[in-house]
């Protein structure tokens, strides 16, 4: 935990609060938090979602994707298993959000598969068959898959497909990054779907019928009238929320020192210092892009399909079209030769 003094110069807003027995502490989306206790103490924390989540976990996981910074779980997965148990949505609110996620996923991943896909990008499943993405429950299997197809850039889950290149075993990228994984050419790519088309377009369609349904239905009418909760944070945002005032009197005593400790710093300093005799014996080491030729690597034939396109079992497809693997599934995709 570094200095706050380090946030506010970067005028980042900084608050303190002092929490007592019995109270309860509230974050907000886009806040981040950090404390200490002064004592013995027995605490929990909790999660939750409000009605109006996925507008906040679509913006996290945008700006999660700008710095590589890898997700706690894939807000795609976790928006389409909703859409695949609509009965559970009950408000129309709740339910206008998620279909505006999935027309905008959905709109996103189709338009660059076909952008990659005439850039020369090979198209394998023709030829073979991932098994679908489980929707029917969030599970530590899962979990544990989605980690195996991180984006090598940004480091997002590649949930409905990803392009993969014949030079590496192990990397995989979304269709956004696919120029950032290696410097190959195109003709030795090819993208990996586990969800296609026709099972996006499907799960849109069933969404936009239920929010249909709802809108039509009496209940939803009076839904805004029905539930306090979602009537008032579907209005103006109140300038403090209840309580504010009578805690701000309760802590106003108690205050942080933000000032650095300079004997600390100083002897850090003085750790971290190279004295100019080790400087001069020191070796410059120079490494030149111009060094690396993954083309060489290429056309040396030592290539190894991607690990993700390689069967754990026999998948075979059930009558009703759908297939029998799970997410731990995956097909072998031999590397071709041609250049």
């Amino acid at each position: 935990m570094f200095s706050p003094r380090l946030l506010q110069q970067g005028d980042v807003p900084v608050y303190k609060i002092l929490q007592h027995a019995g109270e309860f502490v509230v974050t907000f989306p886009r806040a981040f938090h950090g404390g200490f206790s002064l004592g013995p103490n027995c605490g929990e924390a909790v999660n939750f979602a409000t009605h109006d989540w996925i507008h906040h976990g679509a913006d996290a996981s945008e700006r999660y994707r700008s710095f590589a910074r890898p997700a706690v779980f894939s807000h795609d997965r976790l928006t389409f298993t909703m859409a695949n148990h609509l009965g559970e949505q009950k408000t129309l609110s709740t339910c206008k959000l998620l279909v505006a996620e999935l027309e905008r996923v959905i709109e996103e991943e189709l338009r660059l598969r076909t952008k990659l896909i005439s850039s020369g990008v090979r198209d394998v499943s023709g030829e073979i068959k991932l098994p679908n993405n489980r929707l029917d429950q969030l599970d530590e299997q899962s979990a544990d898959y989605d980690d195996k197809r991180l984006c090598h850039a940004c480091k997002h889950v590649c949930f409905f497909s990803s392009v993969a290149c014949e030079c590496s075993q192990s990397k995989v990228s979304c269709l956004r990054h696919s120029h950032y994984m290696c410097r190959c050419p195109t003709e030795r790519k090819y993208i990996m779907i586990w969800s296609s088309e026709r099972e996006m377009l499907t799960t849109l369609e069933r969404g936009k019928r239920h929010f249909k349904k709802l809108e039509e239905s009496e209940s939803v009418n009076t839904d805004v009238e029905s539930n306090p909760v979602e009537a008032e944070s579907s209005g103006e945002m109140p300038q403090l929320a209840p309580g504010v005032l009578e805690d701000w009197q309760r802590h106003k005593d108690h205050e942080i020192d933000l000032k650095p400790i300079d004997s600390v710093e100083t002897d850090i300093a003085i750790k971290n210092e190279v004295p100019s005799e080790a400087k001069d014996s020191l070796p410059e080491v120079k490494v030149e892009s111009s060094q690396i030729n993954l083309h060489q690597f290429v056309s040396s034939g030592e290539l190894q399909p991607n690990f993700l396109a390689h069967k754990s079992k026999e998948c075979s497809d059930t009558e009703d079209g759908t297939s029998s693997g799970s997410d731990s599934d995956v097909i072998v995709i031999e590397p071709t030769r041609s250049m």
